[in-house]
């Protein structure tokens, strides 16, 4: 759970976009101390840069020895606005940072789950800018999409979803009553959602799309068809509670001193009124597409049981099933989402189309019966590449997904 704030978070207009903007004055306004209470400080970034909706680094401080006692700490993480500049014009524009800085002010106290520490949250409602001081979790274990957690690590994910979903369960109302909790009435959500169409065309016109065959292709297009559908008047209207919407394995850190509440939860930009299962049909959707096979079963069970055990009622595990559907295909928004992000390098583009072929993939193994939604007639095709037991990619591209 998330530690008080030693400092007020609040609409600002003045702090530093960028890490080589944090200045010492900056740093002493915020803790509220003289600049010459803070002898140094020294600011970082990582060597491998997994942010993608801001840009991370890290700050060592040194401080007068009269001031030490006071609980101010010696190393910080520092979350400020991304430096590609097509991130950073979405971020405005959605004002995904805002609304995170909003969270740590408004809702992180009340929310069940580990979160950083955090020491200031300052945003800008008219520049769609924000920063955020948060306690430097780097000693931590982190997980990432080419080295998962382990299926004990997984089910503690799990878990924590859960107590984090079985919390806000049908507390709709309050919710919404924070900017920081999108709905589907949202001005931003409902702009978004008109933006679906055109942003998949123009993500299946670019380079990135070269590789689909014509099959994939296919389901892309009646997927973007449905899109603003699904996310306006398709939008479900019971089972509803705070989702993270940035659920996967890079975002989660793992307190190996403290197994018993080990999870510690990052990056809140994308809260939104949804189905807890939605979070973890994206989760699973990052994971390689054959450990997400095996683990998929046995994680929705323990997640339908620990929602239970968290006091959910009136909610079985058929109506979970058929929120976790709709939430592999509302989580394909990540693939139009690609164009604002900076995919110059050559592993970064092999890495975008892993996570293309995962999440339609995840479609079409997760779309039975009444939720198949028409896309059955590309199961059919997709399947139609390999013999059975493989991926449905073309000998040309079945080299996508490595060796897992």
């Amino acid at each position: 759970m998330v530690f008080p704030m030693l400092v007020s978070s609040h609409h600002i207009d003045n702090f530093p976009l960028a890490l080589a903007e944090v200045s010492k004055p900056w740093l002493a306004s915020v803790f509220k101390v003289s600049v010459d209470d803070l002898l140094d400080f020294r600011v970082t970034a990582p060597k491998i840069d997994r942010g993608y909706g801001s840009k991370v680094g890290f700050i060592s401080l040194s401080w007068a020895p009269g001031v030490r006692t006071q609980g101010l700490p010696a190393t910080l993480a520092i979350k400020v606005m991304p430096e590609y500049s097509a991130t950073a014009d979405m971020v405005r524009q959605r004002r995904t940072f805002c609304r995170e800085a909003r969270f740590y002010a408004e809702l992180a106290a009340q929310t069940p789950v580990r979160i950083p520490k955090v020491y200031a949250a300052l945003w800008n409602d008219e520049t769609g800018n924000a920063v955020l001081l948060l306690q430097d979790c780097s000693v931590l274990r982190r997980f990432s999409f080419f080295d998962p957690p382990r299926f004990k690590e997984l089910a503690r994910v799990i878990d924590t979803a859960a107590r984090l979903h079985g919390h806000w369960w049908q507390r709709e109302t309050e919710l919404v009553a924070s900017e920081a909790v999108m709905g589907p009435t949202h001005a931003v959500w409902t702009q978004w959602a008109s933006e679906m169409a055109n942003s998949w065309s123009a993500w299946l016109e670019s380079p990135l799309a070269a590789f689909l065959p014509v099959e994939w292709r296919g389901l892309c297009i009646d997927i973007a068809a449905t899109a603003e559908k699904r996310m306006t008047t398709d939008w479900p209207t019971r089972n509803l509670t705070m989702c993270h919407m940035d659920f996967h394995c890079q975002n989660v850190f793992f307190d190996q001193a403290k197994i018993s509440d080990s999870i510690v939860i990052f990056d809140w930009d994308g809260c939104h009124l949804g189905c807890g299962a939605h979070d973890i049909a994206y989760f699973l959707g990052l994971l390689p597409l054959t450990l997400r096979r095996q683990v998929e079963t046995p994680l929705l069970h323990r997640y339908h049981r620990k929602l239970l055990q968290a006091g959910v009622r009136d909610y079985d595990f058929a109506n979970l099933k058929a929120d976790y559907a709709f939430g592999c295909l509302f989580n394909t928004f990540l693939i139009p989402m690609q164009l604002a992000l900076d995919l110059s390098q050559p592993q970064a583009q092999a890495d975008a189309e892993r996570m293309v072929v995962g999440l339609l993939q995840m479609v079409l193994d997760n779309q039975e019966g009444p939720m198949m939604w028409g896309f059955d007639r590309w199961r059919s095709a997709v399947k139609a590449f390999l013999p059975p037991g493989t991926l449905p990619l073309t000998r040309n591209h079945s080299n996508m997904l490595g060796s897992r």
